[in-house]
């Protein structure tokens, strides 16, 4: 018996050390090094000077930057790990103000190469000059690969102060080949010079030299209705490449938003919660920054991840930045009328240098969102011959928000819808079809999971309202939503079923096999639903606070049990009826429509379903007040993020 325990103890401890070993392998092949640079780490630093802490904060660090908090950042000593906002984009830097030596142990192994990115940000008292003694300023980087018998510099780079007056930063990446390495080697990263700037590194990461798993790539365009796509059966030829790729890919027919605007919306798609859950309602309000979102979720999991969005309610000052490695805004934004073609050139760069690497990338372009005024030919491409206007700025052209309700005639809305449609073409020609082919041309395309979706639509009048932002009609909620798998087990395929966009989260992570159970969320994987395991309709939520971006709406929530859809109009009294130039149409506190029946909504059939109704609104009930009060956090607009939404339509 004795024996028999002392063999089960060494069986067991053999079976610990294999797993810590193997572990250990797996994480050796991909290294982040701002996840576990810790105090141990830091062999010199000013932080280590009590008088260097005592210094006013933008001698410390700059104004547009704070902590990280993704959930795999476990010590960051003095905060020096931030999320650093420059030019534009949003990155994950750790600050290493000269003089500073960061060392970091380094397992035995060959064939992997060392990438980081290496800046200064100028402090705020600093005075730009050409002055050869100012010029001389500025912070060397140093790259050491040593053990205790010798060290060699692998990379050495010297950056001067910004020598442009408007100049603020200056910021490089790079990229070193490994050589062989004996056990006991570290990896030092060093910053001399004098002050004058903030300098850090940004992301150094080790990777193998080439990609191991799948790859992710999630689609955002802003404001598509699923039903002007030729996959979803629109008579107009919109969409021919998003066609080809729904093909080659799960089609989902029947897909509800869980808000009928930008901002909540794309917070459900990141969370995989609904509004209720993560109180994301009004333009002033950003993301809890506990809740855990899918970037976060797949970097943790030694993926590189990157996101180029249009900025405006998807900008990183709303908290859409964490888990990403670089957040870029811009590119993609309303005051190009290109932008689908400028997201693709940007993101085109970005594929050539990460495609070798295992990687999750978010694009996001506002094409489609008014104003309607993409370049000729696609502009003209659906209008009459006799069509008014070649672009429209949909509110601007109504008279404001007051003129929401405001009936126009049946050419003007069909001018309208045109241009629109002409929108969808250049943004399926000049954005999806040259990343396909970018794709294929770089042997990507069969082994990256491709999500195409949309935030929310767009009403044109069917039922006597325009744009998007304050109805739940199936106009504003329903958006597409394909899925393309590496391989081709569900080519082609269509699920009728009723699903929601925040069931794209966890089908992302369960199809990679990447643990979630630690989080509750509002979505669920689609996957059972793919494999035939799940036929019936889901039950989705969606719902829209009252009076969001000045459109004096009623709070509305919507839910559906199977193909009975049910509406809340809830009126707090606060209302401003008086608002309206163009009043809006009655409507009854409760709507109820038979999707199978009355797909447009015309016909309310509350009386009906009594009895279901009185269970639905039970049910809305019990979650809305089951729900936890969140961190959410008001946040300022800076004038650029004015700027964009005075460019998108919501504010003046």
């Amino acid at each position: 018996m004795f024996r028999r325990n002392i063999l089960s103890i060494l069986m067991v401890l053999f079976f610990m050390l294999l797993g810590c070993s193997l572990k250990e392998k797996k994480a050796s092949d991909f290294i982040r090094f701002i996840d576990f640079l810790s105090l141990k780490n830091i062999q010199r630093s000013p932080f280590l000077q009590e008088e260097y802490l005592s210094k006013n904060a933008a001698d410390i660090y700059p104004e547009k930057s704070f902590p990280l908090n993704e959930t795999s950042i476990e010590e960051n000593p003095w905060g020096i790990k931030r999320k650093l906002r420059t030019g534009g984009v949003e990155r994950n830097v750790f600050f290493a103000p000269p003089e500073s030596e960061y060392r970091f142990p380094i397992q035995s192994d060959t064939g992997r190469i060392f990438e980081f990115g290496i800046g200064v940000v100028a402090k705020a008292d600093t005075e730009n000059s050409q002055d050869e003694a100012v010029k001389s300023q500025g912070v060397n980087f140093i790259v050491q690969l040593g053990n205790e018998d010798k060290t060699e510099t692998i990379f050495q780079k010297f950056i001067s102060l910004p020598p442009e007056k408007n100049q603020e930063f200056i910021f490089s990446r790079h990229s070193i080949v490994m050589p062989p390495l004996s056990s006991g080697t570290f990896l030092s990263l060093e910053t001399k010079g004098t002050g004058g700037s903030h300098s850090y590194w940004f992301n150094p990461v080790l990777r193998p030299k080439k990609s191991g798993k799948y790859n992710v790539i999630l689609i955002s365009i802003d404001t598509l209705r699923a039903d002007h796509l030729g996959c979803y059966g629109y008579e107009k030829d919109t969409s021919p490449n998003i066609d080809a790729l729904a093909l080659e890919s799960a089609l989902f027919l029947n897909v509800y938003s869980a808000s009928p605007w930008t901002l909540p919306s794309h917070v459900s798609m990141m969370t995989g919660l609904y509004g209720v859950h993560h109180q994301v309602y009004q333009d002033s309000e950003r993301m809890d920054p506990e809740d855990v979102t899918l970037a976060e979720k797949i970097r943790e999991n030694s993926y590189k991840a990157t996101a180029f969005t249009g900025g405006g309610f998807v900008s990183a000052v709303y908290g859409f930045s964490k888990g990403f490695d670089s957040y870029y805004e811009g590119e993609g934004g309303i005051f190009h009328q290109d932008s689908a073609e400028r997201v693709f050139t940007v993101v085109s760069q970005w594929i050539d240098r990460s495609q070798n690497q295992d990687f999750f990338l978010f694009i996001h372009t506002y094409q489609p969102h008014s104003p309607y005024a993409c370049p000729p030919p696609y502009k003209f491409m659906f209008l009459d011959d006799d069509a008014k206007w070649g672009h429209v700025d949909l509110i601007q052209h109504l008279g404001g928000n007051d003129c929401l309700y405001k009936e126009l005639p049946d050419e003007e809305r069909k001018n309208i819808i045109a241009l629109y449609d002409g929108e969808i073409r250049y943004t399926d020609e000049l954005l999806i079809a040259p990343l396909l082919e970018k794709l294929r041309e770089t042997g990507l395309y069969d082994r990256t999971m491709i999500v195409l979706t949309s935030d929310h639509g767009e009403e044109f009048f069917e039922h006597s309202g325009w744009g998007h932002g304050y109805s739940v009609y199936d106009e504003a909620l329903k958006v597409p939503l394909m899925i393309k798998f590496p391989g081709s087990d569900f080519n082609g395929r269509r699920y009728d079923n009723i699903v929601s966009l925040v069931d794209i989260m966890p089908t992302i992570l369960d199809w990679l096999d990447l643990d979630y159970s630690d989080l509750e969320l509002d979505g669920k994987s689609l996957m059972p639903i793919l494999l035939e395991r799940e036929n019936e309709d889901r039950k989705f939520l969606a719902d829209v606070a009252e009076n969001v971006l000045n459109y004096h709406n009623l709070e509305k929530i919507t839910t559906n049990q199977d193909r009975i859809k049910l509406i809340l109009n809830k009126d707090s009294g606060d209302r401003n009826i008086d608002f309206f130039r163009f009043l809006p149409p009655d409507i009854p506190p409760i709507e109820v429509y038979n999707l199978k029946t009355d797909g447009e909504e015309k016909n309310n059939a509350a009386e009906k379903y009594p009895d279901l109704t009185r269970q639905l609104i039970g049910w809305i009930e019990d979650v809305y007040s089951k729900a936890v009060k969140k961190n959410v956090k008001k946040m300022v607009m800076d004038e650029k993020l004015k700027e964009q939404l005075r460019a998108l339509g919501y504010i003046r």
